[in-house]
């Protein structure tokens, strides 16, 4: 049986990969393992994620409490809101292979800046924003518009596998920079953090870049890259704010789970040591969800799928205020349900602006709803930290973590009452 079990397994594998070979050739998944690499180390994989591990060390040293150092998730995002659509635009006009390079090199400077900083607060939050501007090339705007040109039919599915870089970012963060930062302090932590940056531009430069229309006509299909909305047209159609709207929530708690999760873990009584190693079950809960979610919302209907994923954190509240079992259990089952979540809602934002508005102004669009998705991150990350630092506790944070989930999950369904309309030009 284990035996047969092992090649059913394997035999859907390959007709998995072989459905995204045949549709995107080898370019095609060039372009998806590239991104998956770009999403992990861009400006919402490794540098929003990696805060939580530098809270404990600059605390000691600086003195900053955890409100503070979260700010940096809160620069990151008021710089994504301020630029994403900008950058999308750009990305629409010039192509992403540009801008992907130039926000790497933004990231690897701006994290030898970090490195180089003094106790100054003020430099610390203008580091960081300065570097998330010049970075929000490297977040899902980039990654996924080139991605959606090669694939429509298993759309879902190469969305999903090309954003499980930020899964494998959460995954082994924790057993490499945790590492580097006790043996040798924060600053050698975000060297570390540039030179992963640096060494992802030549990998960008070689095999990265955009399907064109020509390509498609000379493979016999129709093109796909001009049709769709454009910018002002999406703005007018209530699918664009139903689908901002259920974001902003349900990374409001969201953006508050993976920022503060050690911590968090540490207050329940888990040993600093094994929190820290617990979030890497959050990256490995979410690299399986984002495979398994992208490859629901091909198959069924994409709205339904999407209320589902988004309600699941409503469950981890409740577990976490509950504490039926020992903390480490409790924590555990935790991090899975927070990584799988996590993993699902990346996957349905590109999803469902490339399902509903075509990727005529992909950038755009996909830009503009990314400013909800980091006002979410923004405002639930800091808020966090202060309801934690004035309470000391997280409890309050989690009673409201239950009301914002249910919520996003309960807007999400709103997009059945607003039909898909014709993408064509």
């Amino acid at each position: 049986m284990n035996a047969e079990s092992r090649i059913a397994r394997a035999g859907y594998i390959g007709k998995f990969l072989n459905r995204l070979v045949a549709e995107g050739g080898r370019d095609g998944c060039l372009v998806i393992m590239t991104s998956a690499l770009g999403v992990g180390v861009g400006l919402l994989g490794l540098p929003i994620l990696t805060i939580g591990l530098f809270m404990a060390p600059l605390h000691a040293d600086l003195g900053w409490t955890r409100a503070q150092i979260s700010g940096a998730s809160t620069c990151i995002n008021l710089a994504t809101i301020c630029a994403a659509p900008f950058i999308g635009g750009l990305c629409d006009r010039f192509g992403v292979r540009r801008v992907a390079l130039a926000s790497l090199m933004s990231l690897t400077l701006g994290f030898c800046a970090l490195a180089a900083m003094n106790a100054s607060l003020t430099l610390y939050y203008g580091i960081w924003f300065v570097m998330s501007v010049g970075a929000v090339g490297t977040s899902g705007i980039v990654w996924t518009r080139a991605v959606g040109t090669f694939f429509e039919r298993n759309r879902g599915q190469a969305l999903g596998l090309a954003l499980t870089g930020t899964a494998f970012a959460a995954l082994l963060a924790p057993l490499t920079l945790g590492v580097v930062i006790a043996d040798f302090g924060w600053r050698s932590g975000y060297l570390a953090l540039g030179a992963v940056s640096l060494l992802t531009i030549p990998v960008a430069f070689l095999f990265f870049k955009e399907r064109h229309d020509s390509e498609i006509a000379n493979a016999g299909e129709a093109p796909i890259e001009t049709s769709g909305a454009s910018f002002s047209e999406a703005t007018h159609d209530p699918k664009f704010w139903i689908i901002g709207s259920s974001i902003f929530l349900s990374v409001l708690g969201m953006g508050s789970f993976l920022v503060h999760f050690v911590p968090l873990a540490i207050d329940s009584g888990v040993q600093p040591v094994v929190a820290g190693r617990m979030f890497a079950i959050i990256g490995l809960s979410m690299l399986c969800g984002r495979i398994f979610i992208g490859t629901l919302l091909d198959r069924f209907d994409p709205i339904v799928v999407s209320s589902a994923a988004l309600f699941v954190p409503t469950l981890v509240c409740g577990l976490l205020l509950l504490q039926p079992i020992s903390p480490i259990a409790t924590t555990a089952m935790s991090a899975a349900l927070i990584g799988f979540s996590a993993g699902a809602e990346i996957d349905i934002l590109p999803f469902l602006v490339a399902r509903y508005f075509g990727l005529r102004s992909y950038g755009a669009i996909y830009g503009s709803e990314l400013a909800f998705f980091a006002a979410g991150s923004g405002i639930g990350s800091i808020l966090t930290g202060h309801v934690r630092d004035t309470s000391g506790t997280y409890m309050p944070a989690l009673m409201g973590g239950i009301l914002v989930f249910s919520l996003s999950a309960l807007i999400m369904l709103l997009m059945r009452r607003s039909p898909r309309v014709s993408l064509a030009e």
